[in-house]
């Protein structure tokens, strides 16, 4: 009986799912179209065409089939009972005319001259985050983004395009948000709004947005309606955290057992854990297992007068930190409407409310607190000092007893309406404005439970910030097609102000703690702050876009900014630009050739322009003074001034020239596509601070001066490895390199000659972020020869310094950079696999190359007032050459930095999906539904010893640490 089972079950089988074949060709033209996807309709199962436009899968006959080419018509037939499927596809022109967002407008994909990289929204998907900052990490070559450290809200992190070209000014990229500025926290966005990210890089392409355009633009697209039928979507999830890599601190015994060899007597709490056997391990005691939940809410639709966008999102967060908050509230309009026939309007419209309440436990303090203390009382209430100490002892849980609000609202909107002339076509006209609203009322109580508010009788901190900014641009433009000519161009202009106002009070001495921090009135002590800044900004820019017959491309650039805080002789600003393009693949030798059969794309680039880095805040041309109170003849006190800040009328922006040189192509019917990219550029005129006669009662002043260099490669591409019956397997790569060195920083010896700042270890053709110290040279030991060496002073177990001059001593003429803190490249890989109804994807993210100074094994932290790292001491018995002796003396009196090679490589993400099928979907009553599971940061390898090597400032080792996360979502579309 149970082999006529398996028989009928096999047969059945058989029955439902048959091999289907079949051709895909031009409907016009007769030609084969290889790379052509094919999939069953509802489901990921599907297949791509062949070199010989063929393909096979299999399918049931209830499926149906949708094809789906660039530059093609879709089309879905049913299989039934055919075997054999040849399908002809038609040229959609407006497909073929893919348009890409550049700056005030759109153009088609094949006439951008600059390098413009897109970033796929599908990777959102595959990459769940708070932050939709943190998504982007290793997507595109040339923009990194590196992660600071964790929390919550997910927003410590940095990006930055084509590496750094200012020392000291800002190198972030300009943010534009649906045409407009945007000036928030990119946390405080919700990435299922978002449509579309393009980054432009070279000079040609932000060269429109000026004085502000020199660190790259990011412009974000947020997701508009459509025509059709509504469409609602639920995206949902979970998530759990926990702590990622911690570095092997001492536990109690070893600390005990060191802090006898370095001869320190205990304390009375430390003399009782011994006793007891106690060891806190206070990373656990101040950590918990962070949980983030999402839950988003769409509705797209529209007509053909009328299309919709409509979203909210809720945001839980609670970090890995004990008392770690972050809740996210956001709602969402976007709309367009057709007035008549010539006139449309739209809105895209965000209000957002954010609350970051709570004063979360102290990463610093757990990690440097000594593991002899203990963290709670007898009744088990925090205790304020872990051990008889002041300063070292404070408990890391503290702020958990601190009282604490914080709530941040947001508005942000842009409004537009466009007239297309029907008396001249091609001829329109747009008024478009933004505006942004964002008050944050903070408020933080330390009352008497806290060791801050026990030392000063409760501590109150209010800040009240109000942000308003608003933009009105006047855009014309005019697109033109005659015969194999095509003309483009874009007028603007534009003015926008930006405020921001603030009152702050800071109060001590409190009778009691009762009302918290709604009794200032009631302090013995009492600071007020209240302030304004205001800038202003007035825009012309003038565009110029030329292609013939698709083949050569020409575009012309020019802005001229005026900024109310550059120096009032240097208010405007002129920034051109030009870029050349050569579509290769159009020339009819490039067709006509059987060499080139398989490349489908071939754009040749050239760019070349100049923009700024305004990176200037308000007043700081103006001078300024300083108070200062002073005691009267009568011994009265009186307010005086003195002057802390001279002015510079000629203070302006940072610009930067670059060259850019690329290719895009595309081969084998579309299944490979990519960029090349070479660049060069210079700085100049940086914002730094000349050193003067201390006469006028300052030393320096905010200056234009010194230069920079920086070139780089960047490289990515896509690709469809295979594509089988109900298998595909694509990869997305890119890796970029780039070199920033200092070509001088306004210093001039006797002769004129530029050199070094050593100072601020800033050096002539070095990068900008350098290592410069003292070179470790490893550990006397007892035989050495030490009173006839450099250190004749040194003892066996002290640090071993390089006598890099072969001078005879040791002075910081021996000092010598040590690596770069810039690496060498960055890059990433993600790999996607579909089979059938299921997905799976991993993404690799590399940054090599990179030194930076080890906090972990400074020797200052020798005083046993606080943990340290389990490091290797010498002995007498352990002569080892990686770490000096632990004893009571300075045995670094250079004070010399340990350095490690901080480059990684990360398994960042993994995602596993299921589609539902369409059957299930279709009794459920939905149109589809997918369940997926992302793992975050499962894997790290490298040699760097410390909470996370990404931390770019090596200052922040002891800051919240990476988070390995398990998630789990849903998406439904009813």
């Amino acid at each position: 009986m149970k082999y006529k089972i398996l028989m009928f079950f096999l047969l059945t089988t058989a029955i439902s799912y048959a091999q289907v074949n079949g051709k895909v060709t031009d409907k016009k033209t007769g030609d084969i179209l290889p790379g052509v996807s094919i999939v069953i309709k509802g489901t990921i199962s599907g297949t791509i065409t062949d070199f010989n436009g063929e393909y096979a899968m299999k399918a049931s006959p209830g499926d149906s089939l949708l094809f789906s080419f660039i530059g093609y018509k879709p089309i879905s037939v049913a299989v039934g009972s055919n075997t054999t499927i040849d399908v002809k596809m038609e040229e959609n022109q407006q497909e073929i005319d893919e348009v890409v967002v550049v700056g005030y407008g759109v153009q088609k994909k094949s006439d951008v001259t600059g390098s413009v990289v897109s970033f796929s929204t599908d990777k959102i998907e595959d990459r769940p985050q708070v932050n939709i900052l943190q998504s982007l990490q290793g997507s595109m070559a040339g923009f990194r983004v590196s992660v600071d450290a964790s929390n919550a809200e997910g927003a410590s992190a940095n990006m930055m395009i084509r590496g750094q070209n200012s020392i000291t000014a800002s190198n972030s990229p300009l943010i534009i948000m649906d045409g407009i500025p945007y000036s928030g926290r990119l946390s405080e966005l919700n990435p299922n709004d978002i449509n579309s990210i393009e980054v432009l890089k070279d000079a040609s392409s932000t060269a429109i947005y000026g004085a502000r355009g020199a660190n790259g633009v990011i412009l974000i697209s947020t997701k508009m309606g459509r025509k059709g039928t509504m469409q609602v979507s639920y995206d949902g999830y979970i998530s759990f955290d926990r702590l990622g890599h911690i570095p092997d601190m001492m536990d109690g015994e070893t600390f005990a057992m060191r802090k006898t060899e370095y001869g320190e007597t205990f304390t009375t709490t430390e003399e009782e854990s011994i006793a007891m056997g106690r060891s806190t391990d206070w990373m656990d005691v101040a950590t918990q297992t962070g949980q983030k939940q999402q839950h988003n809410l769409s509705i797209r639709g529209g007509n053909d007068k009328t299309q919709y966008f409509v979203s909210t999102v809720y945001n839980d967060a609670k970090g890995v930190a004990k008392n770690d908050l972050f809740k996210r509230l956001t709602i969402r309009l976007n709309m367009e409407h057709l007035l008549n026939s010539w006139i449309k309007f739209g809105t895209n419209t965000l209000l957002g409310r954010y609350d970051r309440s709570g004063y979360k436990a102290s990463f610093f303090w757990a990690f440097a607190m000594n593991p002899l203390g203990k963290p709670y009382n007898e009744d088990g209430s925090i205790a304020m000092l872990a051990w008889e100490d002041a300063f070292f002892a404070e408990n890391p849980l503290n702020p958990l007893n601190a009282k604490s609000e914080e709530i941040t609202r947001r508005v942000n909107t842009s409004n537009y309406v466009q007239f297309d002339f029907p008396f001249l076509k091609g001829l329109s006209y747009k008024i478009n404005t933004g505006y942004e609203f964002r008050n944050q009322l903070s408020q933080r109580y330390d009352g008497r439970d806290t060791y801050t508010g026990y030392l000063s009788n409760g501590v109150l901190h209010t800040d009240n910030n109000h942000e308003e900014n608003w933009i009105i641009e006047n855009i014309i433009s005019y697109n033109k097609s005659l015969g194999k000519h095509n003309i483009f161009l874009t007028g603007l202009y534009s003015a926008q102000q930006e405020q921001d106002k603030y009152n702050n009070i800071y109060a001590t001495n409190f009778p009691n703690d009762v009302m918290t921090y709604y009794q200032p009135n009631k302090a013995s002590s009492i600071e007020a702050y209240a302030g304004l800044t205001q800038t202003n900004h007035i825009s012309q820019m003038f565009r110029a876009n030329y292609s013939y017959d698709s083949r050569y491309l020409f575009t012309a650039t020019i802005r001229r900014d005026g900024y109310s805080a550059f120096g009032s002789n240097k208010k405007f600003g002129v920034f051109p630009s030009i870029a050349l393009g050569w579509n290769v693949m159009n020339e009819a030798f490039f067709k006509q050739s059987s060499s080139f059969k398989n490349v489908d794309i071939l754009k040749l680039r050239l760019s070349y322009g100049k923009n700024g880095n305004e990176a200037i805040s308000a007043y700081s041309t103006l001078p300024s003074l300083a108070s200062k109170n002073y005691l009267t003849a009568d011994l009265t006190s009186a307010f005086g001034f003195y002057p802390n800040k001279l002015g510079n009328p000629s203070l302006g922006w940072e610009s930067t020239e670059s060259f850019n040189t690329g290719l895009d192509f595309t081969l084998f019917g579309n299944r490979l596509r990519g960029l090349l990219d070479l660049y060069w550029s210079k700085t100049s005129d940086l914002l730094l601070d000349k050193t003067i006669s201390s006469i006028n009662g300052v030393d320096n002043i905010r200056s234009n001066i010194g230069q920079t260099k920086n070139r780089g490669i960047e490289f990515q591409f896509s690709s469809v490895n295979i594509a089988k019956n109900d298998f595909t397997w694509s990869t997305d790569f890119n890796i970029a390199s780039y070199k920033t060195s200092i070509v001088n920083v306004g210093l001039t010896d006797d002769d004129g000659k530029y050199i070094d700042d050593v100072a601020n270890q800033w050096f002539i053709n070095q990068p900008i972020s350098v290592n410069y110290d003292y070179v470790f040279d490893g550990i006397w030991q007892e035989n050495d020869d030490i009173a006839n060496s450099a250190q004749p002073d040194a003892q066996p177990g002290d640090i071993k310094y390089k006598d890099v001059n072969d001078d005879g001593e040791i002075n910081p003429d021996d000092k010598k950079i040590i690596g770069s803190r810039i690496p060498d490249f960055v890059a990433g890989i993600t790999n996607s696999f579909a089979y059938k109804n299921f997905k799976f994807s991993f993404f690799l993210n590399s940054v090599y190359g990179v030194t930076m100074p080890n906090r972990l094994y400074e020797t200052s932290v020798n005083s046993y007032r606080q943990n340290s790292f389990n490091k290797n001491f010498w002995s007498v018995d352990n002569p080892t050459n990686e770490y000096p002796a632990n004893v009571d003396r300075e045995v670094n009196p250079m004070s010399m930095n340990f350095y490690q090679d901080a480059s990684f490589l990360r398994l960042q993400d993994v995602t596993f999906s299921y589609a539902l099928p369409q059957k299930v979907c279709d009794k459920l009553t939905i149109k589809n539904a997918e369940l997926y599971l992302n793992l975050k940061n499962m894997a790290t390898w490298t040699k760097w010893e410390g909470l996370d090597p990404e931390f770019s400032d090596w200052n922040n080792q002891y800051a919240t640490p990476q988070v390995k996360s398990v998630l789990i979502g849903v998406r439904v579309n009813l």
